[in-house]
């Protein structure tokens, strides 16, 4: 009888051991991803590349690095 548990046990210990690993589990987390470059955009009054999530957008679908070139650009129409 102490045998047949003995045995009972080991294959109990080997099929954990063996399923249960990490790295053996199907269900593993995909790898982060990296992030999405941002689109460069360029100021339309001294032409320096800023990404635009950092840009000033006008109205007239023009980019600008800082308020002073938007308002600038705006003053000389």
């Amino acid at each position: 009888m102490s045998r047949i548990l003995f045995f009972l046990l080991l294959v109990l210990l080997v099929w954990i051991w063996f399923f249960k690993r990490p790295s053996m589990r199907r269900d593993k987390p995909a790898p982060p991803r990296e992030p999405e470059p941002e689109r460069m955009v360029t100021c339309a009054h001294c032409r320096l590349r800023l990404p635009e999530g950092e840009a000033i957008a006008a109205e007239d679908g023009l980019f600008f690095c800082c308020p002073e070139h938007r308002d600038e650009h705006a003053a000389h129409g």
